[in-house]
């Protein structure tokens, strides 16, 4: 009869902080120790193993910094697919990519990267055994944990502070090590499927892992293979979270120092208010000409129907330089994009070990991942307002405009000259569909190599690491706009429609509401393309579907990434040599050769920028290597004394050597361990750190992006600093009759003589530029850790940890964002003669931003720190019957999280703490029982 071990457990959080079941039950990190024993006794048992944050084998409960340690049963106790979401549950790392929001940059959908204390993802260093693992973005150092086989893990370790000295660059904030078993015997099979209470976000998941001991206990062959789905819920499958179809929920901007909508004065402070029911002003899905009431808001707009229509907003904050409104039917912007990523994954992995002898064991860890992500982010748009925004241009003589439209228009003073005259159109292109992704990302992954014994008990291991990452990417619904010569095609075509003549023979047309045939203008003398279908962009869904193809196209990138390392180490101490008062001085050296090549392809349309998508320029990193050199001692000082139980003092000190502008750079730390008596423990760590310039950083091509851009020469009139920096600069402080034509027809027109304003900033996106810096260096880090463990011997089964951490990073890698650069450009007290200056772009005409507005890239010169409190209480029981029963909770307070970007006031902070995402209390709270075998 086989025999079946039940597990029930729950788990709960305080209301103020967000939920967390992935914790063990108990700080000891191995998975059998916290269920089997009741103090510290098994621990001696278990003897020494190599605990993450360092490479000296030492008993479990003797670490000397922060060791967070979860076992994979509680992280899957939850249901869900992603250890990775799991993970993100823990209070220590924040949720910054996860099935939730990790579609919100191209290229990223579905990938599960980890950000320990909020630093970054790039500052969190995730390994596998202790070793690297080949990334998930080329030319980044970002491992995707959907990569990771879940029934073959056996716990993971999150270590807080600076381990760069053991484990090398990027391990800044810390390191998330994931352990791997080694000795699995039998035979798992499991398998689950769920939805949710509304029918949707499917998960559905099946796994076989397989492994024998053989050779009586020499060696081990374990086989595990998973497959996973997880279906996508979209925004506007969440309108009350979203927004999508009602308004988006956020802080805006309600008042100016010019007063506040409705307001003569203010007190001179800007307010924000958290309002919900926001949308777009100045943007709609059926299309929006532009404002007609400057006081109330009102816009002319097209609905559904393709009739205009006169919207007036609850609400408007035009006045005070906001594109938002309250109310009316502007564009949510949320009615399309992913609030879920879909997930598609089969993951194979094979172990396997033999020791031949005692000083010749050789391993092997090999494995296969080939992933389906999809996400979906938002449609394309346009904003065809000639001469400023590039848009098509859509003309008065449209064949799907309709009379009484036009009429309207001619009423609002547009299309007077109807056979000549050009309408301005911003339209949100939802019935286009989102635009959206399919990356099809396959990881290879083999380490191999020999460990052994000699000498009694120094240990050795050698082994070749090497990794291989590709990825094929799919950019589906995106507007193609030009031939490979530059000319219109496509959309640019196909907007241009006009009516039939008698003379048209093809068959490539459209009837209006009138039902008059509708033809691409290309095709109204002869029939030049035939593959030609216009489209109406007159209100919503109003699209022939036949037209899609001719004026879209799905983009491609293609992705590499390769690793090599070769790496060597020895370990031990020397009790056969001498020993101090509390014990034999213990060590480890070793060294490291590490090689990553980094590259992405795009199709030749993409490249050329010929849709509306960014283009996008190859990336061919140059290769990098690293050259390490590293060691490690423990000194116990004493053990048994009579001033206390032990006293442990340990150093280490890393030196790299980098083919790139880092050139060779060194980290150290220098860790100790107290105990006045057996139920105490006090430790401390102090140590640097550094990170290294990725391939991204260091050489990515000049990409281009847009943002909402604020002008500082804009309304409300600059003062200061600001004002004479304009002035300076040439910006008119009046409209000229340039300014007047380029703004004509938008949501913000202006006449000769009155306020100069940057209509187009205030109306659409603002591209610009953005790439690599080959002159970075290392960013710098140092931390103290401070700790106090307690394990009361009245109450075996209990532990408490206590640990202070602070976290400084120097010298930190900003890539200026462009608002920032504009501002610090003319908010600079020097004047306009100074490097960020350098890098904008303006209309000497119009004095309108000239795309690209702005170049950037990154720069050494910003810094990060961050400083708390974790707590984390564990009891563990056995009962006499065999049953155990586990409880923990692990609480972070976060004293501070800041960052410090910027130049001109290098000492003041941007607090990150309690914004969305980086709350100051954060727990979980988990309780486990197991009721045992059952025959």
């Amino acid at each position: 009869m086989k025999s079946i071990r039940f597990l029930a457990a729950t788990a709960l959080a305080t209301a103020t902080v967000f939920t967390a079941t992935g914790t063990a039950w108990a700080q000891t990190p191995a998975a059998d120790q916290a269920a089997e024993a009741d103090d510290k006794e098994e621990d001696a048992k278990e003897g020494s193993i190599v605990v993450t944050g360092s490479r000296i084998a030492r008993p479990t409960l003797e670490s000397d910094v922060p060791l967070t340690s979860v076992s994979v049963e509680e992280l899957t106790s939850t249901g869900d697919v992603s250890i990775g979401d799991a993970l993100n549950d823990l209070p220590s790392l924040r949720s910054t990519f996860g099935a939730g929001n990790s579609s919100r940059l191209i290229g990223t959908a579905a990938l599960n990267i980890l950000d320990l204390r909020g630093l970054g993802t790039e500052r969190t260093l995730v390994l596998v055994n202790g070793r690297r693992h080949i990334t998930a973005i080329p030319g980044e150092n970002l491992v995707d944990i959907n990569t990771i086989p879940d029934d073959l893990i056996e716990r993971v370790d999150i270590i807080t502070g600076g381990t760069s000295a053991i484990y090398g660059s990027d391990a800044v904030a810390g390191v998330v090590n994931f352990i791997l078993k080694r000795d699995y015997d039998g035979t798992l099979l499991t398998g689950q499927a769920g939805i949710s209470s509304r029918g949707d976000l499917g998960i559905y998941s099946t796994s076989l892992t397989a492994g024998r001991n053989f050779g009586d206990g020499r060696g081990n062959v374990t086989i595990s293979l998973d497959y996973v789905k997880r279906e996508p819920v979209l925004l506007r499958d969440r309108d009350s979270l979203t927004g999508a179809f009602s308004g988006r929920c956020q802080f805006q901007l309600v008042d100016s120092p010019a007063g506040d909508v409705g307001q003569s004065s203010s007190d001179g402070i800007i307010d924000n208010e958290f309002l919900c029911g926001i949308r777009n002003a100045t943007i709609s899905d059926g299309g929006t000409v532009g404002r007609v009431n400057t006081a109330t808001g009102a816009y002319l707009r097209f609905g559904p129907d393709g009739n205009l229509f006169v919207d007036t907003p609850d609400r408007q904050f035009g006045t005070i330089g906001s594109g938002n409104q309250q109310g009316g039917q502007g564009s949510t912007l949320r009615n399309t994009g992913s609030l879920v990523t879909g997930l598609e994954r089969i993951n194979a992995n094979f172990l396997a070990r033999f020791d031949v002898a005692d000083a010749f064991k050789p391993f092997i860890e090999a494995k296969y991942v080939t992933l389906l992500g999809t996400g979906e982010g938002q449609p394309s748009f346009f904003t065809s307002i000639p001469g400023t925004l590039g848009g098509p241009a859509v003309r008065c003589n449209n064949g799907f405009l309709t009379a009484a439209s036009l009429t309207t228009l001619q009423n609002f003073g547009l299309c007077g000259n109807v056979a000549a005259g050009t309408l301005p159109l911003a339209r949100f292109n939802i019935d286009f569909g989102g635009r959206g992704l399919r990356a099809r990302r396959t990881t290879y992954r083999i380490v191999a190599g020999i460990e052994g014994t000699f000498n009694d008990d120094w240990k050795y291991e050698a082994a070749i690491n090497y990794g291989k990452f590709k990825a094929v990417g799919k950019n589906t619904n995106n507007l193609y706009l030009f031939d490979e010569n530059g000319n219109p095609d496509g959309f640019n075509l196909a907007v241009d429609a006009v009516i039939a003549p008698s003379t048209f023979s093809g068959t490539n047309f459209v009837n209006n509401a009138a039902g008059q045939r509708v033809i691409c203008r290309v095709n109204a003398v002869t029939n030049a393309r035939p593959d030609c279908l216009p489209v109406n962009v007159f209100g919503f869904g109003q699209i022939d579907p036949r037209a899609f193809p001719f004026i879209q196209r799905d983009g491609r990138g293609d992705e590499k990434a390769g690793q090599f390392i070769a790496s060597s180490s020895i370990s031990g101490d020397f009790s056969q040599l001498f020993e101090l008062p509390g014990g034999p001085i213990a060590f480890a050296i070793g060294a490291e050769y590490r090689k990553e090549t980094a590259s992405v392809i795009y199709d030749e349309i993409s490249a050329a920028d010929r849709t509306f998508f960014n283009a996008f320029q190859p990336f061919i990193a140059p290769e990098l290597t690293v050259k390490d050199a590293y060691g490690e001692i423990k000194l116990p000082i004493f053990k048994d004394s009579a001033i206390g139980k032990d006293l442990t003092i340990g150093l280490a000190g890393r030196v790299s050597d980098y083919n790139n502008s880092t050139g060779t750079v060194y980290a150290y730390s220098v860790t100790g361990t107290y105990s006045p008596i057996s139920d105490i423990r006090f430790r401390g760590a102090y140590a640097t750190s550094v990170r290294a310039p990725t391939q991204g950083d260091l050489f990515s091509p000049q990409a281009e992006n847009f943002a909402f851009i604020g002008d500082p020469c804009d309304l409300p009139t600059p003062g200061g600093t600001a004002a004479t920096n304009c002035a300076t600069a040439g910006i008119p402080t009046t409209a000229n009759a340039a300014l007047v034509a380029a703004c004509a027809g938008t949501a913000f027109p202006v006449t000769i003589g009155s306020p100069w304003i940057n209509c187009a900033a205030r109306t659409a996106s603002t591209g610009f530029v953005s790439g690599g810096n080959p002159t970075l260096v290392q960013e710098k880090g140092k931390s103290i850790t401070l700790g106090v463990v307690l394990e009361p011997r009245f109450l075996p089964g209990l532990n408490l940890t206590v640990d202070y951490y602070n976290i400084k990073i120097s010298n930190v890698i900003a890539a200026l964002g462009a608002q920032q650069i504009v501002n610090l450009c003319y908010g600079s007290a020097t004047g306009i003669n100074n490097p960020f200056c350098a890098t904008v772009s303006r209309d000497p005409a119009t004095g309108l931003f000239a795309e690209p507005a702005v170049v950037s890239g990154g720069v050494n010169f910003a810094s990060q720190r961050t400083k708390g409190i974790d707590f984390d209480l564990s009891y563990r029981k056995t009962f006499d019957n065999g049953d155990r029963l586990g409880i923990r909770s692990i609480v972070t307070r976060a004293l501070a999280l800041n960052n410090f970007f910027d130049p001109l006031f290098p000492n003041v902070p941007n607090r990150q703490l309690s914004e969305l995402g980086d709350p100051k209390w954060a727990a979980s709270f988990s309780v486990g029982y197991d009721f045992g075998v059952v025959d």
